[in-house]
């Protein structure tokens, strides 16, 4: 019997997986554990391993389709085997509407993965989000054609649908679905310059979920100036122990990190989720990290940062940020955290308010050190390195006057690094 090749689940919240891109063809020879194709999640693009040896047939989803976990999307015949479809080898039909794209998919949160529905009153083929989207933005669905395969509406035809009819209501050019606002329209009408990119699934997943936090999370903040000259004397005196022994050098990022997750030991009440009728309070500090990619940002974790010497977490964060760039993390790696750290001073930022991670409850903005007088002990002014920060916090769980504990533990101990080793 041929062997089936399924679209795996990669991703532990994973429904669905959009077909990045094939490595082998219709009818070309494969080997088992060669690269067959490549599936795009939110935060990557990983490769699937071919199950077995023989040649690829019945290929049912082509590049850009988004695809059930499950469900087969090739099969492979073995030398000699006679070649017979398979139930459900069901190619991808070819349309006169433009390919549907990685872009046009649904976030994870409400993929358009899903069988095709019929209006049973005028024959429509739309998917469920589709259905949606246009009762939201009151259009006909039967006057909208539709680019999916064999004809189905999709998100992006109903969204595109009053900019072709030009008679999308001002309300309908203001409703943000899926990100949609009439810039492209109004850029067109007043004669600018301009071109497009393609929202890819990592960018629009981001937007889905920083749009959702923003909304739904009761967001405050809270500032402070954080003298760096004993974290940088330490810092150098530690990157010269160093020199010679082949380790990487330790980085201001590493020591923020490591300071973190003191502050969290010190202040365990402060670790914590809200999670509807329950708040999850977390037995280690478990740090996410901002790391810019292409097209995105990852947050990867460090986990029981608190428990973990400098060495050891700067070459973990190494590692980690390497893989992030390169799309081989795996879920576990970038989910689960209980605290994120976004730094840009190194861009020259000197302060910003971060969005929070949820289900996190605080994220930290790190900014540039700067110098500046300040006053010494005696109120005489001193030159010194001072870091602006900003902590964002979720008030269901972190309330002012418990932000204000950690952010001053936090403080502390950057100022006074020596404590912050012996934890």
């Amino acid at each position: 019997m041929p062997i089936e090749v399924i679209l795996p689940k990669v991703d532990m919240d994973m429904s669905s997986g959009t077909i990045a891109d094939w490595h082998k063809s219709e009818g070309e020879t494969v080997e088992e554990g060669e690269a067959l194709f490549d599936i795009e999640t939110d935060k990557a693009t990983m490769e699937v391993e071919s199950p077995g040896t023989g040649t690829l047939h019945f290929v049912t989803a082509k590049q850009g389709d988004e695809v059930p976990i499950g469900q087969a999307v090739a099969w492979i015949f073995a030398d000699g085997e006679e070649v017979v479809a398979p139930a459900g080898a069901t190619p991808p039909q070819a349309t006169s509407a433009p390919e549907q794209k990685p872009d046009e998919v649904a976030p994870a949160v409400q993929t358009e993965a899903q069988p095709t529905l019929t209006n049973g009153t005028n024959g429509t083929r739309a998917t469920p989000l589709a259905r949606r989207v246009a009762k939201k933005l009151g259009i006909d669905l039967s006057a909208v054609s539709g680019s999916g395969p064999r004809g189905r509406i999709t998100r992006a035809d109903v969204e595109a649908a009053p900019k072709q009819a030009d008679v999308a209501s001002p309300a309908a050019q203001v409703i943000n679905v899926g990100g949609k606002t009439g810039a492209e329209k109004t850029a067109q009408e007043l004669g600018l310059s301009y071109s497009t990119v393609p929202v890819n699934k990592m960018r629009s997943v981001i937007a889905s979920r920083l749009t959702e936090s923003k909304s739904t999370v009761p967001h405050f903040y809270l500032n402070a100036d954080v003298e760096l000259d004993a974290l940088m004397t330490m810092r150098a005196q530690m990157n010269s122990a160093l020199e010679g022994s082949g380790a990487k050098k330790i980085s201001v990022n590493d020591l923020l990190i490591k300071a973190c997750a003191a502050a969290l030991k010190a202040v365990p009440e402060a670790n914590a989720s809200w999670d509807g009728d329950t708040i999850v309070k977390y037995d280690d500090a478990h740090i996410s990290v901002a790391v810019s990619i292409d097209g995105g940002l990852v947050t990867p974790v460090v986990r029981s940062a608190q428990s973990k010497d400098i060495q050891t977490i700067s070459a973990e964060i190494a590692d980690l940020a390497e893989r992030a760039k390169s799309g081989k993390l795996s879920s576990k790696e970038y989910q689960g955290g209980s605290f994120s750290l976004s730094n840009l001073g190194m861009f020259g930022v000197k302060s910003f308010n971060a969005i929070i991670n949820p289900p996190e409850s605080m994220i930290l903005a790190v900014g540039q050190g700067t110098k500046q007088f300040v006053p010494d002990e005696q109120g005489n002014p001193k030159l010194a390195t001072v870091m602006s920060v900003s902590l964002s916090c979720d008030h269901r769980v972190v309330d002012g006057a418990l932000g204000a504990v950690w952010l001053k533990k936090f403080k502390e101990l950057v100022e006074n690094p020596a404590a912050m080793m012996l934890n």
